[in-house]
C-alpha cells in the first residue's frame, strides 16, 4: 500500500473563507500592529489569535483581565480586544482601566451573551457578538487602526 501524499494547494488558493484569507497588502505592509486579545475561553482565544496573525498582526493572548493588565503594563499594544463576561474582572472594567492608562487606546468588547448595557460605555470603541466575530472583528480592527483605504462600516462601532 502506498502512503498518502499531500498535494500543495493551487497557487492563490486558500482553504479559508474569503473573509479570513491573508490580505497581501497587510502581510507585506509597513509596521506590524499589536493586539492584546483577552478571553477566558482558551480555545476561542487561540483560534482568534491565529486568524489575526494570519492577517499580519502581532497578537498576544491573555486568559483573564488580570493577566491582560500585567501584559499591558509590560508590552506595547495598538488595540485591545476583550471578552465581556470573564471570571473576576469583566471586559468593561478592563476597558476602563486600560483607557485610564492610555486614553487613546481603542478597546473592542466581544460577547456571546447578547447586547451589553450602554454598548460598553465610553471606554469601549465597539461591541461585537461572538457569533458574528469574523470577519466583523477584522473590519473593526482595520477601521479603528486607520488601515482601511476604503471606508467600511463595521457593525456596532461607536462614534466618539
Amino acid at each position: 500500500m502506498r502512503p498518502m501524499q499531500s498535494k500543495p494547494p493551487a497557487p492563490g488558493f486558500s482553504g479559508y473563507p474569503a473573509g479570513l484569507q491573508v490580505d497581501p497588502v497587510i502581510a507585506e505592509g509597513a509596521q506590524t500592529k499589536a493586539i492584546l486579545f483577552v478571553d477566558d475561553h482558551e480555545v476561542l482565544a487561540r483560534l482568534s489569535c491565529e486568524i489575526l496573525e494570519m492577517q499580519g498582526y502581532r497578537v498576544v493572548s491573555a486568559y483573564s483581565a488580570e493577566e491582560a493588565l500585567h501584559k499591558f503594563a509590560h508590552e506595547h499594544f495598538d488595540i485591545v480586544v476583550t471578552d465581556y463576561r470573564m471570571q473576576g474582572m469583566n471586559g468593561d472594567e478592563l476597558a476602563s482601566i486600560v483607557r485610564g492608562r492610555r486614553p487613546e487606546m481603542p478597546v473592542i468588547i466581544v460577547t456571546g451573551y447578547g447586547p451589553i448595557e450602554n454598548n460598553g460605555g465610553n471606554d469601549v470603541a465597539a461591541c461585537l457578538q461572538k457569533e458574528d466575530l469574523f470577519p466583523a472583528l477584522l473590519d473593526t480592527i482595520k477601521l479603528l487602526l486607520g488601515e482601511n483605504e476604503i471606508a467600511v462600516k463595521a457593525p456596532a462601532v461607536k462614534s466618539a
